[in-house]
């Protein structure tokens, strides 16, 4: 009697293999930036990721301070 085997799950690639994998090709970085609101907040923030012809990635994550409440008020012009 042939004992039952299960077929081991098919490898999973990373979400941004596709970056990765265009860095290495290219032998050149690869940069993505952007503006994102995180779940649950309601500040914008700014990323920047770079992908390495190495392989390795770096991520950058700002947050941008939100501007003044009030308009800011024009300055006079100079001789007035």
């Amino acid at each position: 009697m042939a004992g039952r085997h299960r077929r081991p799950p098919e490898p999973e690639f990373p979400a941004d293999a596709d970056h990765r994998l265009r860095a290495i090709a290219d032998q050149r970085p690869l940069v993505e930036e952007g503006v994102v609101l995180l779940p649950g907040s309601d500040h914008p923030y700014l990323y920047r990721t770079v992908y390495q012809p190495d392989g390795t990635v770096q991520h950058s994550l700002l947050r941008i301070d939100p501007g003044p409440s009030e308009p800011l008020e024009s300055p006079e012009p100079p001789g007035e």
